[in-house]
């Protein structure tokens, strides 16, 4: 069996991995540039 130290080593190694993943497919798919309708209006 693995020790407590190794297994919250590995719970936040994945945790770090994960973190933010969600908002970069987002960027990756609608990006961060704003739109000019956005940006100066109709």
């Amino acid at each position: 069996m693995a020790s407590k130290t190794k297994k919250v080593k590995s719970i936040r190694k994945h945790k770090k991995a994960r973190a933010g993943t969600k908002r970069k497919a987002a960027l990756r798919t609608k990006g961060s540039t704003k739109s000019k309708k956005v940006l100066f209006g109709d």
